[in-house]
């Protein structure tokens, strides 16, 4: 059983999309719902395992918005190259929440996608 889990865990996450602003509430709740009464360590291993997806469709953009009537949903992609330490080499802060992350294995980089609504 434990082996079929540490297989489990080691395949690549399905690819997420933002398709709308449910998508996104589902999304954030589903983070939330993973990261309770988790340590920092594993809410960073678990994003590190989340970004290990296919190509997401967001990953080319930089910024957009979706719109349900009074409220819009802002998108923004961040990429973060990596030091000699394995930590990001540019950290930034954001208004945003980040709720969705894939690594680039072959350029090196970490793109989070953040989304914040207004």
């Amino acid at each position: 059983m434990r082996a079929l889990l540490i297989t489990l865990l080691a395949l690549p996450a399905l690819a997420w999309e933002p398709t709308s602003p449910p998508a996104v509430q589902t999304r954030i709740a589903e983070l939330e719902k993973a990261w309770s009464g988790k340590s920092p360590d594993e809410v960073a291993q678990d994003k590190a395992a989340r970004a290990r997806q296919p190509k997401p469709a967001w990953a080319d953009k930089s910024t957009w918005k979706i719109e349900l009537g009074p409220l819009t949903y802002y998108f923004a992609v961040g990429k973060a190259g990596f030091g000699p330490a394995g930590k990001p080499a540019v950290a930034k802060e954001t208004s945003g929440r980040a709720i969705d992350w894939w690594y680039d294995a072959d350029a090196g980089v970490l793109y989070t996608l953040v989304v914040d609504a207004r």
